[in-house]
Parts: C-alpha cells; structure tokens; sequence
C-alpha cells in the first residue's frame, strides 16, 4: 500500500496526528504527550496511507527544533521515518531556516544519520535513555547583512512558495472541483496517469477547457497522459482526446506496458510542485496539495519510469473524431 507524506496544517489534521502520538508515545511507549501552544505555530508533517489514514508524524517548530518522529507499528521498517524527516527538511528550507535538530534516543539516531544530521556535543541522560543531540545546517538563498537596506533581497525574500496544505475531496462533483483548482495552478507541464481516462472526470466540461486554456499558452507548455488502455475511450468518443488530435505538438497520450500497468491510483502533476490524487481509481475520494515538491517528485519519478516502458497507442492514432 502506497503512503504519501506531507506537510499539513494543525488546525485541520489535529486528530489525525494526535491519533499518531496517542498511539506510538502513550500506548505502546507509556510516556503520553503534553500538548502545547505551539501546535498552530509548529509545521506536522503527516504520513497517510491509501484509505487517507494516519500511520505516521513528526512536529517542526519554529526554532528549527524536530520533535515527536513516530510510525504506527505495523508501518515500520519501509523507510517511512526516513520520508518524515526528508519532507520537514524541505518545509525547513522553505520556511527559510537556518538549521533543524533534534534531542533523541542513541538507538534511534540512525535514520537522523540517514537523513544528512550530524551528532553535536556527548550523549546525555533525558527521559530513563541516553540521548544525543542531532543537527543539520540548511542552505539559505538570501540572508540580510546586518541593518543594511538590499530592496533586491527584501523583492525576493517575499516571493515565497504557497505553504503546503494537503486537500480532501469527496464525491464526484467535489473531485471535478479540487481538479479545476488544481489545474489552473500549472505554469509548464502536466503529466496525467489515469487506467481509462475516466470519462466522469477528464471528459468533464470544465476539466476539458481548463487544459485547452492551459496548453494554448506561449510554448513551452506540455501535456503527458498514460493509460493502461484505450477501449472505453475509443467505443465512448473523448473530448481529451480530440483536444490532443487537434494540439498533438504539445499533448501526448502513451499506453503503459501490460507488464507495468499494476498501479491502482489515478493522478495529475504539474510544475514539479502541486498533484492532486485518487488512490484508488474506482473510488472518487482525492487527495491533493498545490504545493509539495518532495511528493509531487516521488509520483513524478514513478510516471517518468512508466513512460519509459509506454508505447503509442495505434486504436488512438485511428480514432474517428
């Protein structure tokens, strides 16, 4: 099962990381949470699985301290805390951070290690285990000299990226409306994976103009779609299709190799920045987040590999429009 990791907002995910902590820290290790005033403030970083469920969580505070790194047991050994630290590391970055680190059991150091930290200062007694304190400087792209006044820095110190925030929606009309918004986000390119093009949602009216008006802009702009197959489009009529027969020099649709073509979530990617998510085809419940980089990457990876073992479709190719 698929688990997809990123950053949310406490004021709309609190249950899901508590349910996290209460279950790793109060139940299984007997050391419950105290709960603070940070929570709004500090960045969560959340881990879900393909039914939207919690299984894993840590916290980044503002000071650049990382702390309550936890998995649900039966999550363990897939390289999941790896994931938690590498996506805080990126909200890191963006927040403009100068280090991150965290005070953590001996034992446990390894995935910090992992993950490029480095032990500062000796071990210490803390909570009945010794522990060590693990640190990562982060590069800063601007950084102010002094009182000086730089109106260049100050133009480019604003210009940051939309805090992530991941999106639910239900149900088929909801889902159409979490796609247009997402679609107007991309800029340069968009890469589509879906089974059979799913009429409901790509034939839709408003999806169908939101990508013409996106891939007539000034080149270079790009649409790549990949499907497992081609039947439902070629016996319905696709007006997505009929859009790539009219704009071929910008939009490609490819078959997955029968070999590969296992993957059970539907998605759209753009700029390398923002999906939006079906993790399972036949049902409409989407997850989506306008900007994730370090996710969005993850999805954009497996689709690059996929369409390296994709074909030209040639029932496509004949159509009749």
């Amino acid at each position: 099962m698929e688990i997809h990791v990123v950053t949310v907002p406490w004021s709309s995910h609190e249950i899901q990381v508590r349910e996290v902590c209460e279950a790793v820290f109060a139940t299984e290790q007997g050391d419950p949470i105290k709960w603070d005033a940070e929570e709004d403030a500090a960045s969560h970083v959340l881990a879900l699985n393909e039914a939207g469920q919690p299984v894993g969580c840590v916290r980044l505070l503002a000071t650049g301290r990382i702390d309550r790194l936890a998995v649900l047991q039966n999550n363990r050994g897939r390289g999941l805390a790896l994931r938690l630290l590498e996506t805080t590391i990126e909200e890191a970055k963006r927040l403009g951070r100068s280090k991150v680190y965290a005070d953590v059991p001996v034992t446990g150091s390894g995935v910090y290690k992992r993950a490029g930290f480095s032990s500062v200062g000796g071990e210490f007694a803390a909570d009945d285990t010794f522990q060590q304190t693990m640190e990562l400087v982060l590069p800063i792209a601007f950084q102010s000299a002094g009182n000086i006044e730089k109106p260049t820095v100050r133009i480019q110190e604003v210009e940051v990226d939309p805090p992530a925030s991941l999106l639910h929606f239900h149900g088929e009309s909801a889902c159409i409306d979490g796609l247009h918004r997402c679609l107007t986000e991309a800029t340069k390119n968009v890469r589509i994976y879906s089974q059979f093009l799913d009429h409901t949602l790509f034939d839709h009216k408003q999806t169908v103009e939101d990508l013409s008006r996106f891939i007539r802009r000034a080149p270079p702009v790009t649409l790549q779609i990949l499907l497992h197959g081609s039947q439902l489009v070629v016996s319905r009529g696709h007006r997505l299709v009929e859009l790539a027969r009219r704009m071929d020099s910008k939009i490609e649709i490819r078959r997955v190799s029968p070999d590969v073509a296992q993957d059970e979530n539907t998605y759209v990617l753009w700029d390398d920045r923002g999906y939006w998510l079906l993790p399972d085809y036949r049902e409409y419940q989407t997850l989506a987040n306008l900007y994730d980089p370090v996710q969005t990457r993850k999805l954009s990876d497996r689709f690059s590999y996929l369409w390296s073992l994709s074909s030209i479709d040639q029932e496509l190719r004949v159509m009749r429009l």
